[in-house]
């Protein structure tokens, strides 16, 4: 009993540190938000290449993640220290590809729907 107590205090406190200052690890249910915003770029913009290749993929690609940064209030530094977090700690990474994984599966249906009502 003491060490599941001690272990809620432990957690507590951590969640406490992440969350204060503009350098803190943005918690897992917003950076999933934010790296499938960032997927859901990457292929709009894969579809724009193909449409006209004279798009400067480095420049673009750049532009539609500051967007999605600023769209979700975080600077693009303080997503990849909190990206280079989750690597670090594999248990929380799972969580949010499993979600990433999830809204993926859940988009596939939705489209397949749409294109069956049309």
């Amino acid at each position: 009993m003491r060490k599941w107590i001690l272990l809620c205090i432990i957690t507590g406190c951590i969640s406490c540190g992440r969350s204060r200052g503009k350098d803190a690890i943005i918690p897992t249910d917003s950076m999933k938000l934010i790296m499938w915003d960032l997927v859901k770029a990457d292929e709009w913009f894969a579809r724009m290449v193909v449409k006209d290749t004279g798009v400067v993929r480095r420049k673009e690609d750049v532009k539609l993640y500051e967007q999605v940064f600023k769209i979700h209030g975080v600077t693009r530094e303080r997503f990849f220290k909190s990206y280079r977090y989750y690597e670090g700690h594999p248990l929380e990474y799972k969580l949010i590809l499993d979600s990433l994984e999830t809204f993926s599966a859940r988009d596939r249906v939705n489209r397949l729907m749409d294109q069956h009502h049309r």
